[in-house]
């Protein structure tokens, strides 16, 4: 009988899968997923293979009140190292349980996004694994889908980053750049700032603004006033969308995530593939925070340790609205050519502070 439940508890687990694939349908989701868990840990626990209950829950005990602190403590920011934390748990307590199914064969039991991703793939295997060898199907359809999906994802973010996983995986991406001070150049080139007024002007005066964010606006939590800001333009009659790159930020999903906390329109989020065509049309390209993932040199520079990566297109708008806090590298380690391009007005300072003043100007 247990195996039926299993059986049930597996399917939730594909459902979740295949609803957390899609904004619209995380909830839901979500919801099948805790469904699942509940049932095969449930069924779990009424098998006779049980033989320490007080155990079992002390560690329930534990184990929830560490992950509860953790979840109303950690920020956004922190999630990647979090995560490989926690794969990194999976896979000692998958040694462990293997260790002990050893010793007593007769006894019940690079890139940082992509790293990560690979961690998560990791897990499920060894999980697989494990369920092999406690006869334990349960372990063994959920491990497999944890790996596979996991695996799957890799691939796919080293697809958008024109990257081998090998090399990710075995290599660094680059280093950390030094800082140029704000409004300096290098050799004879130079960047043109502005203000808050001044961005506010020039979006106010546009019929179309493509949003990209990156890993500035999550360090900044700039996530709300940028989505007040596109409110007062859209009030305005401005057209306002969000161009997500596939490895924006420090893990999969990252933007999503932080665009759907403040609440912007799932409509108005699009992938590359989905809105690159788009820039050549627009007014404004609003970066804020994103970097490597809009560096020309990706497509221009085939010394550059980012060239073959898709980018977005911002530099084909007609004005690019840049906001940083300061000249420094992305993690690539490669300077940004599009901060020295003649439509590009860099807005230097904090994400969140220089989104609150351009709502200020714009109201």
């Amino acid at each position: 009988m247990s195996a039926v439940f299993y059986l049930i508890a597996s399917i939730c687990f594909i459902l979740a899968l295949r609803g957390l694939s899609s904004p619209e349908t995380a909830r839901t989701g979500n919801i099948y997923g805790i469904a699942g868990m509940v049932i095969a840990v449930v069924t779990t626990l009424v098998t006779p293979h049980v033989v320490s209950f007080w155990l079992i829950f002390l560690g329930i005990l534990i184990g929830g009140a560490v992950g509860t602190y953790i979840a109303l403590r950690i920020q956004m920011t922190a999630l990647p190292q979090l995560v490989a934390a926690f794969h990194s748990l999976v896979g000692l307590a998958a040694v462990c349980v293997a260790a002990a199914a050893f010793t007593y064969p007769e006894s019940g039991g690079a890139d940082m996004p992509v790293v990560i991703s690979m961690l998560n793939s990791y897990s499920g295997w060894a999980a697989a694994g494990i369920g092999f060898t406690l006869s334990n199907s349960l372990l063994i359809i959920t491990g497999a889908l944890v790996g596979s999906s996991g695996a799957i994802l890799s691939y796919i973010m080293c697809r958008g980053m024109n990257r081998s996983i090998f090399n990710v995986i075995l290599g660094g991406f680059g280093t950390e750049g030094g800082a140029i001070a704000a409004g300096a150049g290098i050799g004879d080139r130079s960047v043109k700032s502005g203000s808050a007024e001044d961005a506010a002007f020039i979006l106010k005066n546009a019929s179309s603004v493509i949003v990209v964010p990156g890993y500035g606006m999550a360090v900044a939590q700039a996530q709300h006033s940028l989505r007040e800001m596109a409110d007062l333009l859209k009030k305005d009659g401005v057209s306002v969308r969000y161009a997500i790159h596939p490895v924006a930020g420090r893990m999969p999903g990252h933007m999503n995530v932080l665009l759907a906390e403040a609440n912007v329109p799932y409509d108005e989020v699009f992938e590359l593939d989905e809105i690159n065509r788009d820039f050549p049309s627009t007014d404004v390209a609003f970066v804020i925070g994103a970097n490597d993932v809009t560096n020309p040199a990706a497509k221009t520079d085939p010394s550059s340790p980012i060239y073959g990566m898709p980018i977005l297109d911002v530099e084909r708008a007609k004005t690019v609205l840049f906001v940083k806090r300061s000249m420094a590298s992305g993690y690539a380690g490669v300077e940004n050519e599009l901060f020295y391009r003649d439509n590009t007005m860099m807005l230097f300072g904090d994400a969140k502070k220089m989104c609150e003043e351009i709502v200020k100007a714009v109201e």
